[in-house]
């Protein structure tokens, strides 16, 4: 058997640590907890600010969880946006099916893109 060289020593280095992942995983489940959590509290006090005004605390407290739901908001359109985008590129790739050897899109004879 051959000698392992530099290589594969550096792709070594650079394997990630399956603790690393796991801790990755942990804090990224622990911030989407945090932020659906600010979500709904801050839709819980705007709904009892439209009902009459809000104590000081409660006050306090939503403006400090304002911003991390904006972010909420901003990542789950972003996300919505990937889903729409992904759905209609698969929808569009179903509805292109024509003859054989032709393509949907142009008309052109096979996928060499040589029309003829």
């Amino acid at each position: 058997m051959a000698e392992q060289g530099p290589q594969a020593a550096e792709q070594e280095a650079h394997r990630p640590d399956p603790k690393d992942w796991r801790t990755r995983t942990q804090r990224d489940a622990d911030r989407y907890r945090a932020m659906t959590a600010a979500a709904a509290r801050v839709a819980e006090l705007e709904a009892l600010a439209e009902r009459g005004p809000l104590a000081t605390e409660q006050e306090v407290e939503l403006a400090e969880l304002r911003p991390k739901a904006q972010q909420w908001q901003k990542w789950q359109k972003r996300k919505d946006a990937d889903a729409d985008r992904y759905r209609t590129g698969k929808a569009a790739g179903e509805r292109i099916e024509g003859p054989e050897g032709v393509s949907g899109w142009t008309g052109a004879v096979g996928d060499s893109g040589a029309g003829g």
